[in-house]
C-alpha cells in the first residue's frame, strides 16, 4: 500500500535502538546499552534529526484487481521506521509493535485533532511486577491447570493504555422511604408488639468530578471497572512519549453514550450517602426516589493497565491489572480432571473411615 501514514518513533541517541517509557524511573529507557532520558530531552533530539526522504518506487501491477472503497477504508496501514516493514492495524489502535523487528510504534495520526487525549496516568509498575500479581493470584488454588502459569503464558501479559471517559457533573435527589420502629415487651400472661410507621423525607446535592466509563468496545467494562480507582492527581498532560514500549487504544465509544453509566453511578452513590442517615429505624423501605443530573464536561483520557488473554479449553479468560496502584482481577479456570481426581480420593477417605467404624462396631 502507499501514502501509508508516518509512524512516529523514539530512537536511543546513543545506540539507536528503540527507547520505552518505564514506570520504574518514569524515563525512556533503552533496554540494549540501558541509558535512559528525560522526556524533553528526547523530544528536542527528535526535532534536531531529519530524516531523508526515500525513493518511491512504481511497480507494474499487471492485471491485479483493486480494492473496493469499503475495503480500502477498512485497512489501516503503517511502515515501521526501523526496518520498513508494514503494520496492519485495525482502526483503534495508536501505539503497537511491529511484529517483524519488535520496534516500538506509536500512531500519532490517530491521536491528533478532537482525538487527542486531555491527560494520561503513566505507568508506575512494571511487567514484573503484573507476573507477581497473577502468580499471587493463582498461588493455592489446587484445581487450577499444571500449565496455567507456564513462562510462555506470563510473557504474553501486556502493557496497554486503555481509553477512558471522565465525566463531570452535578446532582440532586429527593427521597422517600417507610420506616418502621418495632418495640416488644411482656407480663405475666402476653407478649406484646408494637409497630410504628414513619414516612421518612431526605435529600442530597453533591458535584461529582472523574466518574469513570471506559471508552473502548473491546474491553469488558466488569473488568475495568474491578480494578478502579486511578488516582488523577497523578496524570500528566498527554505526549506520546508514555507511549512508547506499550499498546494504546483510541475510544470507539462516544461520550455521550456514558449517560446511563453516569446515572447509575451517581445514582448508587446518593443510594449509600442517604441509607447512612438513615438510623433509629427497625426497618427501612424505598418508596419513592426523584434523582437529576446535570451534565458539565467529559474528559478523554489514558489510564495504565497491564492485560492477559488467554485460552484454556476453547474459552478467553482475561486478566487486568491496574498500572498505577497494583490492582488485579481475573478469573481462573478450573481442570475438571484434578477436581475429579480430589473428589474421589475425598470420597475413597471418607468410605475407608466409614468401614473401619462398622469394623470396630461389630
Amino acid at each position: 500500500m502507499s501514502n501509508a501514514p508516518e509512524i512516529l518513533e523514539y530512537k536511543c541517541p546513543c545506540c539507536n535502538a528503540g527507547l520505552h517509557f518505564s514506570g520504574a524511573e518514569q524515563k525512556l529507557t533503552c533496554e540494549y546499552c540501558e541509558n535512559s532520558f528525560e522526556l524533553d530531552t528526547i523530544k528536542q533530539y527528535n526535532e534536531a534529526i531529519s530524516k531523508p526522504q526515500q525513493d518511491e518506487f512504481q511497480w507494474d501491477e499487471g492485471q491485479t484487481a483493486t480494492l473496493s472503497q469499503e475495503e480500502q477504508e477498512s485497512l489501516n496501514s503503517f511502515v515501521c521506521p526501523a526496518c520498513s516493514g508494514e503494520l496492519i492495524t485495525d482502526g483503534t489502535t495508536a501505539a503497537t509493535f511491529c511484529p517483524f523487528c519488535d520496534n516500538p510504534a506509536v500512531l500519532p495520526s490517530r491521536l491528533s485533532g478532537g482525538l487527542k487525549p486531555d491527560a494520561v496516568i503513566p505507568f508506575k509498575t512494571t511487567k514484573e511486577d503484573a507476573k507477581k500479581a497473577f502468580l499471587e493470584l493463582c498461588k493455592g488454588k489446587p484445581l487450577l491447570p499444571k500449565d496455567f502459569t507456564s513462562k510462555n503464558r506470563l510473557e504474553k501479559i501486556t502493557g496497554m493504555y486503555v481509553p477512558f471517559w471522565l465525566y463531570d457533573c452535578s446532582g440532586d435527589i429527593n427521597g422517600q422511604y417507610r420506616g418502621t420502629r418495632v418495640k416488644t415487651w411482656s407480663d405475666a400472661r402476653y407478649h406484646y408488639t408494637k409497630t410504628d410507621y414513619f414516612m421518612v423525607s431526605r435529600s442530597a446535592k453533591a458535584s461529582f468530578v472523574g466518574i469513570p466509563m471506559d471508552g473502548s468496545t473491546k474491553m469488558d467494562d466488569t473488568i475495568m471497572e474491578s480494578i478502579e480507582p486511578f488516582d488523577m492527581t497523578q496524570a500528566v498532560d498527554f505526549s506520546t512519549a508514555y507511549l512508547t514500549g506499550f499498546l494504546a487504544d483510541k475510544y470507539d465509544v462516544e461520550a455521550k453514550s456514558g449517560e446511563e453509566r453516569v446515572r447509575q453511578r451517581v445514582d448508587g452513590t446518593f443510594d449509600e450517602l442517604l441509607s447512612s442517615s438513615l438510623v433509629g429505624y427497625s426497618s427501612v423501605t424505598p418508596m419513592k426516589k426523584d434523582l437529576r443530573v446535570e451534565q458539565s464536561k467529559a474528559r478523554y483520557v489514558l489510564f495504565p493497565v497491564w492485560m492477559l488473554n488467554t485460552k484454556y479449553k476453547d474459552k478467553i479468560y482475561t486478566f487486568a491489572m491496574n498500572g498505577q496502584s497494583g490492582k488485579m482481577t481475573g478469573s481462573l479456570p478450573i481442570d475438571t480432571g484434578k477436581k475429579w481426581r480430589i473428589f474421589a480420593a475425598i470420597a475413597g477417605s471418607i468410605t475407608l473411615i466409614v468401614s473401619l467404624v462398622q469394623m470396630l462396631a461389630l
